[in-house]
């Protein structure tokens, strides 16, 4: 059984190790024996080379002891099957006396009939040449003077062969440390290699940490988008309930403003038409024509006038007086009759004015009609049957129509399209493509449906 000092040594680096043991020291509290392991293992952890456990028996052990499930996956995520644990790892990472488990994993590697690699220097035969060259002078000395042990065999055969024997040895003692010293420093090579490739892997396997939660945010996100869709729907519907409201409101606010507008232009227009039906009876009627020579004539003598013979004011008065008697909207529309028929022309013509502007007249009605006529099918309506001058004059109606009674105008005009970018991945621009087909199908239905319930108005 070779003693402790007599096994060979050899310095490791373990950074993964120390990133797994800052995580434990920190949740178990134990953040000085962290420290006290990092300044040991520093400049790297000398152990002997053979005191260890594999990931695989530490696995096993752990079961055995009772460790959580989740204990062991952490051990089994973090190192390679390869890793090999030395007995300092072990004594800091389960709190463990170095000296229990330093014979802990002496006897494991026993019981795998494995004791390790020894110390050469430590276990090699001391003073092997000096025995060497004494025995051959022992045994000269001692054999000298029997038969056929002359000269010839002692100073050739024998002392050739001791020479020889020597000289291999030193050779092999250099050759030796020359071939342990290049094979570890190969092997401190492969294993800083295998720890950097160990590194990257870690790293790009960091990258895909949360992947496991990819699920659980899918299901999130389609519950907050279901949600937010909902939310939408709603505000699009308040927005469109505000704009229907505003539109209308406004609507009648400008057919309330045009009647007020009506109602106080009738002063004006009774004025003007008052005096405009003085000039056109004047010319015609000597006896208005003769009075008001005489009533001029007398104005200028400075006579007084009796206000009921000047015939300027008595038209006036008069013309006052036949409309307190008479109803405007019963009279006769004449542009050249009298006072009350020249106001019901003034009335009719700005009520015309009025249904033009505020109302839907039946003109454009039959033109709407006719127009979906051409266009009704069995199925209902076909506006592809309808020319390019019909359909922009169907158009052309439902904007004027619409505008006429407030309504505002949801058109297909509004679903804009994608545009495709040229150096976009291939695949972006075919879903692109894609989408913007389906949009296109979405406007051809919504200019259906709008034109069909558009003409079922009607």
């Amino acid at each position: 059984m070779p003693e402790r000092d007599q096994l060979a040594k050899f310095t490791k680096d373990v950074p993964l190790f120390i990133r797994y043991l800052k995580l434990v020291t920190d949740q178990e509290g134990r953040k000085e024996a962290f420290r006290e392991f990092y300044q040991r293992c520093k400049d790297g952890l000398t152990v002997e080379n053979d005191i260890f456990l594999s990931t695989d028996e530490l696995l096993a052990l752990m079961w055995k002891n009772g460790y959580t499930e989740k204990e062991r996956n952490a051990i089994q995520a973090t190192f390679p099957s390869d890793y090999r644990f030395h007995y300092p790892e072990l004594s800091v990472l389960f709190d463990v006396p170095e000296e229990d488990t330093y014979k802990f994993c002496l006897r494991s590697r026993m019981e795998k009939s494995h004791i390790g690699e020894l110390d050469y220097e430590k276990v090699k035969r001391k003073g092997f040449l000096r025995d060497h060259w004494l025995i051959f002078a022992g045994g000269w000395y001692i054999f000298k003077n029997f038969p056929f042990y002359n000269y010839l065999f002692y100073m050739k055969t024998y002392g050739f062969s001791l020479w020889f024997v020597s000289c291999w040895y030193l050779f092999s003692r250099m050759a030796n440390r020359v071939w342990r010293r290049n094979e570890f420093m190969a092997e401190q090579k492969t294993a800083a290699g295998v720890m950097e490739g160990e590194d990257k892997i870690l790293k790009n396997m960091s990258r895909f940490t949360n992947d496991s939660m990819c699920v659980n945010y899918l299901k999130a996100f389609k519950r907050e988008s279901a949600d937010r869709l909902a939310q939408y729907r709603h505000a699009l519907i308040q927005k469109q309930k505000h704009d229907v409201t505003n539109r209308v409101l406004h609507q009648l606010q400008n057919i309330e403003r045009s009647e007020h507008n009506m109602a106080a232009s009738m002063q004006e227009i009774l004025v003007r038409e008052t005096a405009s039906s003085f000039r056109d009876m004047f010319p015609t009627d000597p006896k208005m024509q003769k009075e008001s020579f005489n009533t001029a004539i007398a104005q200028l003598a400075g006579q007084t006038v009796d206000a009921s013979k000047d015939p300027v004011k008595n038209h006036f008065v008069n013309s006052f007086k036949e409309l307190k008697t008479q109803d405007v909207s019963k009279a006769t529309a004449d542009q050249k009759g009298t006072l009350i028929q020249r106001l019901a022309f003034d009335k009719k013509r700005s009520e015309r004015d009025f249904e033009r502007q505020y109302m839907v007249t039946r003109a454009e009605a039959d033109e709407v009609k006719g127009l979906a006529q051409k266009a009704k099918g069995k199925g209902g309506y076909d506006w592809s049957a309808l020319n390019e001058k019909e359909m922009a004059r169907l158009e052309e109606l439902y904007t004027k129509i619409n505008n006429k009674v407030g309504f505002p105008m949801l058109t297909e005009s509004s679903i804009q399209a994608v545009p495709t970018d040229a150096s976009a991945d291939p695949r972006a621009n075919e879903y692109t493509t894609h989408m913007n087909e389906q949009l296109e199908v979405m406007r051809v239905k919504l200019r259906n449906e709008r034109l069909s319930m558009f003409a079922g108005a009607f």
